[in-house]
């Protein structure tokens, strides 16, 4: 008889092995959180409004009004962890809001694990936990501060819950929804699934509709008060739930008056989009193990495999939404991440059982996974230090009053840090979102009254400037390229050959104050501007 170890065996047979694999499994997923943690970088993005949302109800004890968050159930979280703070440094929050969105992700990889384990031998089950620890698009999604982190984990504890034989689990699972609904509004379509599961599952007892209608008013009892809340503080008929839910129809109803498109095109961009981001979400982790899952989980179909059919039918009903209004992101997918590590090990328990050297085969897995994903995030990380770099350059501008154009940075945050300039030496820091002071840097858009395109030239594009009463020009080598047609060649000519360009004078420049990230400023003079122009 053979006394070589097997792997599959020895997690089925130990639970203390087991245990301790998962928590070096989350302690691992926690480490490269921590790797590519951007300290003290501010916050930028949507992350801000759920940060101010926050800020404001730790302060008033009482839900906020003059937001215009859709879901504001993530930043009433964060606002009882921001209540225990005791610093006067904006940073601090912001850490902390990314710290919180981190606690979930890591959480995240037990309440998966636990859901794998409804259908597969812990084995199989850890190897699903390795799969969310380090799915790359997560892991940099849980260093923003936005909700996600949390609507994932809401979903993977909901799912496991709900697969329970207990009652009482169910009965805690529909309160779970609820909570996912105040997340994120769509999260209100899980309903449908478990609530078509829950009546096919206990057909035969009449007495089963009982707890079906306390499952629902328990529901009813968490989305409610909320969305009463919601139309108090944001306004009549915006409960931020169901009038979101409703918007979608009245969105393609009104496609042809309102957008100027058919309902024809919408659907085909849509399906386009979806097919683009779907399998964009598959890469690097999923793409091998998810399709051959789906095939094998209609066979010997029962109340679980169909719970996870059509949960993931009606959370990818959303994203097609979304990706039919052309909004290019692929968050709209990651509710489905749980479900995916649950098709993936369907595929796993193929090649653990077909094949003879188990031990190889859960190595090579588990060792993939780390591998792919730690070259993907560092393949497609944000630079930090950049971003740390441009909020110090820009505090250096901050005294300046001026008006500035916005074509410039590698990402987004470098002009959106101007918002965090009012407060970065604020003494009585937290304070109202309203109490903040006027920033002495303004700043207009280019494409007010007009498109990006119809700015192909400088002569457009200085003239436009003098309309918006712009006086300095703020440029890098990132935003130029951004832009993607001709004008961002002569901006980028301009950052490159700034002599050539008299009426510019040149007020200061990031490489001379010891900076990496190169910004140049100049400040507009239109008189010089008339001469050049009529000379050239």
């Amino acid at each position: 008889m053979s006394t070589k170890l097997n792997i599959v065996n020895t997690f089925e047979n130990s639970a203390k092995k087991t245990i301790v694999f998962l928590v070096l499994i989350g302690l691992a997923g926690l480490s490269l959180r921590l790797i590519y943690f951007p300290y003290d970088v501010p916050l930028f993005g949507d992350s801000q409004g759920y940060f101010w949302y926050a800020i404001d109800m730790s302060i008033l004890k009482e839900f906020p009004s003059g937001h215009s968050l859709v879901n504001n159930g993530w930043p009433s979280f964060l606002s009882i962890i921001f209540q225990l703070m005791d610093s006067n440094n904006f940073l601090d929050y912001h850490n902390m809001q990314r710290f919180v969105t981190v606690a979930f992700s890591v959480a995240t990889i037990f309440s998966v694990y636990l859901l794998c384990n409804r259908f597969f031998k812990k084995s199989y089950s850890l190897i699903g936990a390795a799969l969310i620890a380090f799915e790359p698009k997560l892991l940099q999604n849980s260093l923003l501060g936005l909700p996600e982190s949390c609507y994932v984990f809401l979903i993977a504890t909901l799912l496991w819950l709900y697969l329970s034989n207990d009652i009482k689990k169910i009965y805690l699972s529909f309160a779970v929804a609820g909570l996912l609904t105040l997340v994120r509004y769509e999260g209100l379509l899980i309903i449908i699934p478990i609530s078509i599961m829950f009546l096919i599952r206990f057909r035969n007892n009449k007495k089963n509709l009982k707890k079906y209608i306390i499952c629902i008013c328990i529901f009813i009892l968490i989305i409610l008060p909320m969305g009463y809340i919601r139309n108090e503080t944001m306004g009549e008929r915006h409960d931020g739930i169901v009038s979101h839910i409703v918007a979608g129809p009245h969105y393609y109803q009104a496609a042809e008056t309102v957008h100027g498109t058919t309902i024809g095109e919408l659907l085909y961009l849509g399906s386009i989009n979806f097919i683009k981001y779907i399998g964009w979400a598959q890469i690097p982790s999923f793409i091998i193990f998810v399709p051959l899952g789906i095939i094998l989980i209609f066979k010997k179909m029962d109340y679980k495999k169909s719970t996870i059919v059509f949960t993931l039918i009606a959370m990818l009903i959303p994203a097609f939404y979304a990706y039919s209004r052309d909004l290019h992101e692929i968050k709209y997918f990651f509710a489905l991440y749980p479900i995916f590590c649950v098709l993936a090990c369907f595929t796993f328990r193929i090649f653990l059982e077909k094949f003879y050297r188990k031990n190889l085969i859960f190595c090579i897995i588990i060792g993939g996974i780390i591998l792919v994903s730690v070259i993907f995030v560092e393949w497609n990380s944000i630079d930090n230090e950049h971003l740390r770099e441009s909020y110090e350059i820009l505090i250096d501008l901050e005294q300046k009053e001026m008006k500035i154009n916005k074509e410039f940075g590698r990402y987004e945050g470098e002009f959106l840090y101007f918002h965090w300039l009012r407060i970065q030496n604020a003494e009585n820091f937290p304070n109202l979102m309203k109490e903040l002071p006027e920033s002495k840097v303004t700043y207009t858009s280019r494409y007010e009254g007009m498109t990006a395109y119809d700015l192909d030239n400088l002569r457009d594009y200085f003239q436009f400037s003098d309309r918006q009463k712009i006086t300095h020009l703020i440029l890098d080598k990132y935003g130029d390229a951004r832009l993607q047609h001709e004008l961002s060649l002569h901006l980028l000519d301009i950052f490159n050959h700034e002599n050539k360009y008299p009426f510019l004078i040149k007020e200061y420049d990031s490489k001379e104050n010891g900076f990496d990230y190169h910004i140049k400023l100049f400040k507009i003079d239109y008189d010089l501007y008339a001469e050049w122009i009529n000379e050239n």
